[in-house]
């Protein structure tokens, strides 16, 4: 089904109804990148919405059987396509001013919701939660602890 192993599929298919909140079959197509997610992919926004993410809830919904095809395609895709750890430390020692490997944590979540594609301040926190991030007293963490926590998981392809 969908050209995925077996057991991927039934990953997917619980994360599905974790999302399923009505208990039938159907799951907002707003939520599409954060099934990904839960499945250890991380898709741009953008790629979502070409996929038929909607932008607001309520507009459209999809079973599980045309999720299936779109996770399949992100499970396929190359580790590298999300950005590597190379690509995210380069990125975050722009905001390292000492060059200590600490940054602000007020910083980075200020550049998450407000530049590029920007994320919601609820996956601004959930990101920190699930990895973990807090800052010290004076408002830094280590990015390095960060990304390799973010990155940290089972990843498709990560050899391609």
């Amino acid at each position: 089904m969908a050209d995925l192993p077996s057991d991927k599929v039934d990953d997917a298919k619980q994360v599905f109804e974790v999302f399923d909140k009505k208990y039938e079959g159907k799951v907002d197509s707003y939520y599409i990148g954060d099934m990904l997610r839960s499945l250890g992919l991380y898709p741009t926004q953008a790629e979502c919405e070409k996929r038929g993410q909607t932008k607001k809830t309520g507009e459209k919904t999809l079973k599980v059987e045309e999720f299936l095809p779109i996770y399949s395609e992100f499970y396929k895709m190359p580790a590298k396509n999300f950005g590597t750890y190379e690509d995210f430390m380069e990125g975050l020692k722009l905001f390292d001013k000492e060059s200590n490997g600490l940054m602000s944590l007020a910083e980075l979540t200020q550049v998450l919701v407000a530049m590029a594609e920007k994320l919601e301040p609820r996956i601004v926190e959930e990101i920190l939660r699930s990895t973990n991030t807090k800052d010290d007293a004076e408002g830094m963490f280590n990015y390095e602890v960060f990304v390799r926590a973010l990155l940290q998981g089972p990843f498709p392809n990560e050899s391609t």
